[in-house]
């Protein structure tokens, strides 16, 4: 007998699993900057308020999602200049399936959609599970190692089968931010070639550029040709909780809402009512951490020999150019785990391996002086200081 002619094509060969997990007993001496799981415990107000939901009653079926949570996440992205119907708000169970619900509403057998290279995997594993092809245009590595946008790239990918394209703004791993000027050269081809932008909205809170985040779907022609997929992940430290949206045209929202998001917890629901209505401080106090963690991060880095770290745009990744340690990614994070106990991931395992050159270190980690509370152990040794002083040592012995 044979399981594998039993399962779904897509699924044979070795097994996946994410570069930023590890099967196994946690390592107690590791100190991993790996995954994307910010380290800031939930206020104990949105906790509280998921604990009383429970008491209330609400652990019953919800179909469709709260009607209040679409109306405070339709009113949270019109801060951003889309007047947004709670109509066109789709709930899902977090940002993964969020994609995966803007895919399922759109894609064919034979379409192809374009991603630009490194990208999140989580935006460019699902199309073949449709029966479409992944198609990278590379962004290009400027002098300092920053990842950059190139129109002539994109249109060399862009033909007859091309049904979308896949852009994180800000992006992951790349740090990257898509203003006005380049959503324009993206939406302007979207509209003369009449495919779909799936625009990864997940980290606009964490904007460096000191404007703020641009939405593609207010472009002219891009309103029904725009699928914003969301998430709480980031937004509120949120990652275990689940919980993230759709946002599209009005034409377009009823066939997203149709396709399959995976339904989420009704208290979860309730706490997220409440992060959304009154949890902004939070959000305020997250991001002044990251930026002095990215600052400390960034001028450490680039006082190592062989590195050049440019300051994210955007997100909360430091994506620093190791290419002059003769060090491939994958052998420098496998080398930093086995000698220094540092988990990082190598920049050739986002996309097709443009990444290669880079590794990605998420700033998940406190510094010493933080204020806020973590989930994470304040622990001498273990804080982000503590992982900068174990690069600096593995860097120095390699130079």
């Amino acid at each position: 007998m044979s399981i594998e002619r039993l399962v779904r094509k897509e699924l044979h060969g070795p097994g996946r699993r994410s570069a930023t997990r590890r099967s196994g007993p946690p390592d107690p001496e590791m100190i991993s900057l790996a995954a994307g799981d910010p380290n800031f415990l939930l206020p104990k107000y949105i906790a509280d308020t998921i604990n009383q939901a429970i008491l209330d009653g609400y652990t019953h079926y919800m179909f469709g999602g709260d009607p209040q949570l679409k109306v405070e996440a339709a009113k949270y992205y019109s801060k951003y200049g889309y007047k947004t119907m709670p109509s066109q708000v789709s709930l899902t169970n977090g940002g993964s399936s969020s994609i995966f619900q803007a895919y399922a509403a759109i894609l064919d057998p034979g379409d192809e959609v374009v991603a630009f290279d490194p990208a999140y995997s989580g935006g460019t594993m699902v199309p073949a599970y449709f029966g479409a092809k992944i198609v990278y245009a590379p962004l290009v590595k400027d002098d300092t190692g920053m990842y950059d946008f190139d129109e002539e790239e994109l249109k060399k990918k862009i033909n007859s089968k091309t049904k979308a394209l896949y852009v994180e703004n800000p992006g992951n791993p790349s740090g990257k931010v898509y203003g006005e000027k380049e959503c324009k050269i993206i939406a302007d081809l979207a509209v003369d070639h009449d495919f779909i932008v799936v625009s990864d909205e997940t980290y606009t809170e964490f904007v460096w550029t000191g404007e703020d985040h641009f939405p593609i779907i207010t472009l002219p022609g891009m309103e029904n040709r725009t699928i914003v997929t969301m998430a709480l992940t980031k937004m509120f430290s949120w990652a275990g909780m689940r919980t993230g949206w759709t946002i599209s045209g009005p034409e377009l929202a009823p066939y997203v809402g149709r396709a399959p998001g995976g339904g989420l917890s009704w208290p979860i629901q309730k706490g997220a009512i409440k992060a959304l209505q009154d949890g902004y401080q939070f959000v305020l106090n997250m991001r002044k951490e990251y930026e002095e963690r990215i600052e400390y991060t960034a001028k450490r880095l680039n006082e190592m020999p062989g590195i050049k770290c440019p300051k994210p745009q955007g997100a909360f990744y430091m994506f620093p150019c190791i290419e002059d340690t003769s060090m491939t990614s994958m052998e420098f994070c496998q080398k930093l785990v086995e000698e220094q106990k540092v988990r990082a991931i190598p920049g050739a395992s986002y996309g097709a391996g443009n990444g290669e050159g880079n590794v990605r270190f998420s700033l998940i980690r406190p510094l010493s002086n933080t204020t806020m509370p973590s989930w994470f152990e304040h622990k001498k040794g273990y804080m982000l200081e503590d992982a900068m002083d174990r690069i600096e040592k593995f860097v120095l012995s390699h130079a």
